[in-house]
């Protein structure tokens, strides 16, 4: 449940936002602020995930609310929503921690919900970062590696736990300000580490004595670099307790036994070698990592110049020069041919024998493991980053759609405003008045079956979608859809053809969705086939299943969209310059139907503007004993002669077509606007039947049902009930049914529709 505090001291504008994040987020908690002792109870007790606040407040403003709530919770995000700022009320707002800044206006209404979304989206990144840091802070913390920042000129900035307790502080302040490094290193190493850097802009590994606060003194070895932060230039480094190591080196010098010893615990690989190429000596670990035998050593066939790739040739001659400079060289990463052929990563450092330039001696370290383990690593952020860009593709995709839904659902209604002003204050001829009354039907018709797909893909992805099964024979469903698409392929010319095989048995399913599946692809053929043109359907027996095609001369599917055309959301044309309409979910409504009923659904076209195949299959019934429904229908006309119904809509257009429609067909109608009205009404009429709408002011239709079902049934709590809503959702049914209503029935609704629930619930 998202909790939002809403600071506001306007009931409209509360509203309006309300409304405006209800139809965005499913599951909210409103706290609503008008009053400054409100907003200190809100602020003290902290129940709110995040804060919408208008600017201009009768006993306060904007930016005061949102420095006293940064103040007191920093990280819950807070966005200004006013008709009253300026830019730079809003720049001063911005820089307090405002996370966005909405206009009030109807148009930006619909913000809101992106603006909250937007702003939680940046919160929740907010919190990750801060605990990435911190946990980057601890694993540094827990580094027994000293990691620290000095300036140019020594003074120690930061430091982490291991760092001090090196020098053997339990602080950083116990370092005096302005006080550098060099009392804990002799004047002249320190003097010397510091040229280098400057010389170098990098201090290779060196290795110091360390003097420890306490007087003792360890061997440390450091490894510095200049960065320039801004104009200032300062040094980072890493210092590492070595006086381990380097009494292991002293012991190794002092005893051969020891050295030995550690040669032959074969911990690492351990060879022994000469300028010329020659390996002279090896130990196990040594010869089981290149893959050869102690024979091949004696014979000579073991080589380090045979078993190195030519590629490492100059690093070969670097190494030998820098351990002619200084005896030792620093450890590199290569890779060693193994006897097998195949390479094996390593890590080695060599040395001259003491005394001598043409004699030495190497650890080699197996990387195997490790290599393995970087590039498991370099796999899995691969995947994230294409992980990352489906996404970013995907939120493309959804802003696109969400621009196409506006103008599908604006651009009925400005057909149906205009003939509907040109009605009312014109006199119009009766073939115009006809033309206009067919607009207004065309355009109500097309809005609500862009709000019925809406409703289809929202069950689909809620898994709520279901199916009336029952025996289907597809040449009727096909008749059926042939008949709706009829007047737009006459009005476009195109000719519509039909190879219908007789005997095709039947198939298990739900006649309603198997007819919208092929009306889906009808209306999509005649849409994108040009003046002119033709589109075929074939119904075939394949095999066990019934195959449908729908062909057509349209402008085809190019190659790059084929993959996505049955996708949610997905239109191969999304630009503003697009020539055909429509939200790009009636493909995906066809897949998911199909795929219910057992069946698979694919698309092929040669390109574009030559056309398309939609071809669907669906299992046929085993055993066609089966029958198929009655195609018989009872009079959906029937007379209401004699029924007393209680219509309750706050809306008065809707309540009075609604009481229109049932007083035609012989009803006895009571119509009011309030659930107040509608109880005193019940008592005075006892009616034989209810249509409530669901949302209305103050009590809503859920609550007034309530109120009647606690009623005995000798006062009429048990009348039958119709809920008659916009609100359509898969939920809003459940809650009406749960509430007491027998049905539940979105608006708009045909008039025969209307009659023929009540019909049946009277009947029942």
């Amino acid at each position: 449940m998202l909790r939002i505090l809403l600071i506001d001291d306007n009931p409209h504008d509360r509203l309006l936002a309300i409304h405006a994040l209800e139809r965005e987020f499913a599951d909210l908690q409103f706290q609503q602020v008008n009053r400054p002792q409100e907003l200190e109870q809100a602020l003290s007790a902290g129940e709110f995930d995040v804060v919408i606040t208008d600017y201009e407040l009768r006993w306060s403003d904007g930016i005061t609310v949102l420095r006293e709530i940064k103040r007191r919770y920093p990280e819950i995000p807070v966005v200004m929503f006013t008709n009253s700022g300026s830019q730079e009320i809003a720049v001063e707002a911005m820089k307090s921690g405002l996370d966005d800044y909405v206009i009030k206006s109807p148009t930006n209404y619909m913000r809101l919900p992106v603006a909250v979304r937007l702003a939680l989206k940046q919160a929740t990144t907010q919190r990750q970062m801060q605990r990435l840091e911190t946990r980057f802070q601890t694993l540094l913390n827990q580094l027994k590696v000293g990691v620290y920042r000095i300036t140019a000129d020594g003074i120690v900035l930061e430091a982490n736990t291991a760092f001090l307790q090196l020098l053997g502080l339990n602080s950083l302040t116990e370092i005096h300000v302005n006080e550098t490094l060099e009392p804990y290193f002799s004047s002249e190493d320190y003097a010397r580490l510091l040229q280098q850097l400057r010389t170098n802009g990098d201090g290779r590994e060196r290795e110091l004595l360390l003097h420890r606060i306490d007087g003792s003194e360890i061997w440390v070895r450091i490894s510095q670099t200049f960065t320039t932060n801004g104009n200032t230039r300062i040094i980072d480094g890493i210092i590492e307790d070595i006086t381990e190591r380097k009494y292991a080196e002293k012991a190794l010098l002092e005893s051969e036994a020891r050295f030995r010893w550690l040669f032959e615990s074969n911990v690492m690989g351990i060879c022994f070698w000469d300028i010329d190429g020659n390996i002279t000596a090896a130990n196990d670990a040594y010869l089981q990592l290149v893959g050869y035998t102690r024979a091949d050593l004696e014979t000579g066939s073991l080589r380090w110049t045979d078993i190195t790739s030519s590629e490492y040739n100059e690093q070969d001659l670097e190494i030998i020069e820098e351990l002619k400079q200084f005896g030792i060289s620093t450890p590199v990463e290569k890779y060693y041919i193994h006897k097998a052929g195949y390479r094996v990563p390593i890590l080695i450092g060599c040395a001259f024998r003491e005394g001598s330039q043409t004699d030495g001696f190497a650890f080699v370290v197996n990387l195997t493991e490790r290599k393995q383990a970087e590039q498991e690593r370099e796999q899995l952020l691969q995947r994230e980053q294409t992980a990352r860009q489906e996404a970013e593709a995907a939120n493309r995709v959804k802003d696109e759609f969400l621009a196409i839904l506006s103008h599908e659902l604006r651009s009925p209604l400005n057909p149906i405003l205009g003939w509907s002003k040109l009605l009312t204050s014109h006199k119009l001829t009766e073939a115009k008045r006809a033309e206009a009354l067919a607009t207004i039907e065309r355009n109500a018709k097309l809005q609500a079956q862009l709000i019925e797909d809406l409703l289809d893909i929202s069950q689909i992805l809620r898994g709520k979608l279901s199916l009336n099964i029952a025996a289907v024979d597809l040449s009727s469903v096909i008749s059926a859809a042939l008949e709706t698409v009829h007047l737009a392929a006459q009005a476009k010319g195109i000719q519509i053809q039909t190879t219908l095989s007789p005997n095709v048995g039947a198939v298990l399913g739900d006649p309603v969705r198997l007819q919208q599946v092929v009306w889906n692809l009808l209306s999509n053929a005649v849409k994108f086939t040009s003046a002119g043109g033709r589109v075929e359907v074939r119904l075939e027996q394949v095999g066990r299943q019934a195959q449908i095609q729908v062909i057509d001369t349209g402008q085809g599917i190019s190659p790059d969209f084929l993959p996505y055309v049955f996708d949610y959301f997905r239109q191969a044309d999304s630009q503003t310059t697009r020539r055909f309409g429509g939200l790009g979910l009636g493909l995906a409504i066809v897949k998911h139907l199909v795929e219910l009923h057992g069946g698979a659904v694919w698309a092929a076209s040669p390109g574009e503007g030559q056309g398309a195949i939609f071809t669907v299959r669906i299992p046929l019934i085993k055993n066609q004993t089966q029958q198929s429904p009655s195609n018989e229908q009872s009079d959906i006309y029937q007379e209401l002669t004699g029924i007393r119904i209680l219509v309750v809509d706050d809306e008065v257009d809707s309540r009075e077509v609604v009481a229109f429609m049932l007083k035609e067909c012989g009803a006895e109608v009571i119509a009011v606007a309030s659930a107040t009205e509608a109880l005193l009404a019940f008592n005075q009429l006892r009616p034989d039947l209810l249509v409530f709408d669901i949302g209305m002011p103050d009590v809503d239709g859920y609550t007034l049902m309530r109120q009647i079902r606690s009623l005995s049934p000798e006062k009429g709590g048990q009348v039958p009930a119709i809920a008659l809503t916009a609100y359509a959702g898969e939920l809003n049914k459940e809650q009406a049914l749960l509430a007491g209503f027998q049905m539940h029935s979105s608006k708009p609704v045909e008039p025969n529709e209307l009659v023929r629930l009540i019909t049946q619930l009277v009947k029942s």
